[in-house]
């Protein structure tokens, strides 16, 4: 029985000439479909500029449920949501570790010219990060009420997330859809069609979650609510409907005959071999996301625990979220220029030019980084007036904008981080990078957070197969509180930033199997 690779011979006169192109061109323009005769400039623009726009509308959007929850009557409801929203982060980052895996294969298969193996991989993807988000889903759903009181909050606060996060929950596997089919488009060279597909669904969010929320307006010291009012479970149903309407637009979208990466009902039947393909990248990305989000889970209960000991409580969750959602304007032309990398690197790789794959990924890095250097600037110079925008509610007016300047000094390393890490997924490297990951989430964020943050915590007695280890232990830190941890966050960035420089720097991501 040949390998799977083998079966999926050149069906047409373009898979042709690709592979023709690649055994000896080492051009730019050896690159098959949207890609073929650009320069690498061009292509990296075209590729590129779809996704800035694409996580603009994104950042619009978390950024509407930030201001509607901010504008509630009561605090509660931005403390749930800054919950809500970090546990929202864990379930696409399951979904899209198996799209990494996918997006690896498919740009591999592409650049090789290997089209029937490009639609195999969609399928096979498809299958398995529907899969992971019924498994994800249910786990939240279960735990919904565990995962608000670990993380600080109370009462109606605590109440209210649940809420958020069962609803969300449930649509994971729609949603499951809508993203790993934007990382396959994505990795196939076609940018431009998952963008329409993401601007109908952002549209559809933003009114639906304006109109089912509401908002608390004040005029001539009256208050009223415009909208339906029905809070934070309209800001989670908003996202569902989106999330719905969105995946139902890519499933005909991949369906047609002229899309450049097409699913074919055969293709969802499992195939062993190129899902451990699919998988063999999948798995290091997962624990490199999942082990990242599960650091900043524990930095958020650090942040419960000065919230336990402040005079303003939970509102320290929603002055850590609402800087948090300031800074990650800057993510967006970085998380773009790290989609253009990825892709990139893969179908220069699958083209046999690993020049050509190392130079895409540095002009991406220069761009990527330095935008995100000139943001800083801007979070350094106008901190107060940025979160003006998000909130009328003092108690975060007094702390958030420390936070913002604090970020701004150390976004020339996190877009390295960022964009140099994207690339490295594209040529299939995940396992060295989740490595690297963890240890400077676990081993620098984490130590150096508690240490800066806390003033005074004490661990009562410890019992471990019922013998007492210690009766008590009192760790005393800096007792910096919020703006403690933003400076052990920012300052594990910076060391990720020179950490990824220096790993791309030598070759060895240059050479991975998938």
């Amino acid at each position: 029985m040949p390998e799977p690779d083998t079966l999926f011979q050149p069906d047409d006169a373009e898979d042709v000439g690709a592979i023709a192109s690649s055994a000896g061109d080492r051009v730019p323009k050896a690159l098959s479909g949207r890609l073929a005769g650009l320069s690498l400039r061009r292509q990296i623009f075209v590729l590129a500029i779809w996704p800035f726009l694409q996580q603009l509308l994104s950042w619009l959007v978390s950024t509407v449920d930030t201001v509607v929850a901010g504008y509630q009557p009561t605090e509660d409801a931005a403390n749930a949501i800054a919950i809500g929203g970090y546990i929202n982060w864990f379930m696409g980052l399951m979904v899209m570790g198996i799209g990494a895996g996918g997006a690896a294969l498919i740009a591999r298969a592409i650049g090789g010219g290997h089209k029937r193996l490009a639609h195999a991989g969609l399928g096979q993807t498809l299958v398995m990060g529907v899969s992971v988000g019924v498994l994800t889903g249910l786990l939240i759903i279960a735990l919904a009420d565990v995962i608000g009181a670990a993380a600080g909050l109370e009462g109606q606060a605590l109440s209210m997330a649940s809420v958020y996060l069962r609803l969300i929950a449930a649509f994971l596997p729609v949603a499951a859809v809508l993203f790993v089919c934007v990382h396959c488009l994505t990795a196939a060279g076609d940018t431009r069609a998952p963008f329409f597909v993401m601007l109908i669904m952002n549209g559809v969010n933003l009114v639906a979650t304006v109109l089912l929320a509401g908002v608390e307006v004040r005029l001539n010291g009256q208050s009223y609510m415009v909208g339906l009012g029905f809070g934070v479970a309209g800001i989670a149903w908003g996202t569902c409907v989106g999330w719905t309407i969105g995946a139902l637009l890519m499933v005909r979208l991949i369906t047609k005959r002229n899309s450049s990466l097409r699913l074919h009902i055969h293709r969802l039947r499992p195939h062993a071999h190129t899902m451990k393909r699919i998988w063999r990248v999948a798995y290091p990305a997962l624990l490199d996301r999942g082990g990242h989000w599960a650091g900043n889970w524990i930095i958020i209960m650090i942040v419960g625990l000065i919230g336990a000991a402040s005079a303003i409580g939970d509102s320290v969750q929603g002055a850590h979220i609402i800087a948090i959602r300031i800074e990650s304007i800057s993510f967006l032309p970085a998380l773009a220029f790290a989609a253009a990398a990825g892709t990139l690197t893969g179908q220069y790789l699958g083209a046999n030019d690993p020049a050509m794959a190392r130079k895409a990924a540095r002009q991406c890095w220069f761009l990527g980084a330095g935008i995100m250097t000139l943001l800083g600037l801007v979070f350094v110079a106008i901190p107060e007036q940025l979160v003006h925008l998000y909130t009328n509610k003092q108690v975060f007016l007094d702390t958030s904008p420390q936070l913002v300047r604090i970020c701004g000094f150390v976004q020339f390393f996190f877009g390295s981080a960022l964009v140099l890490q994207g690339a490295m997924r594209g040529a299939g490297d995940t396992r060295v990078p989740a490595i690297l990951s963890n240890t400077l989430t676990w081993f620098v964020r984490l130590p150096a957070a508690f240490i800066l943050g806390i003033d005074e915590y004490v661990i009562e007695q410890l019992v471990l197969f019922d013998v007492v280890i210690y009766d008590s232990i009192v760790f005393k830190g800096f007792g910096l509180g919020l703006v403690g941890i933003w400076y052990a966050l920012c300052g594990e960035l910076l060391i990720r930033g020179v950490v990824f420089i220096t790993r791309y720097l030598r070759d060895g991501w240059l050479n991975q199997k998938i």
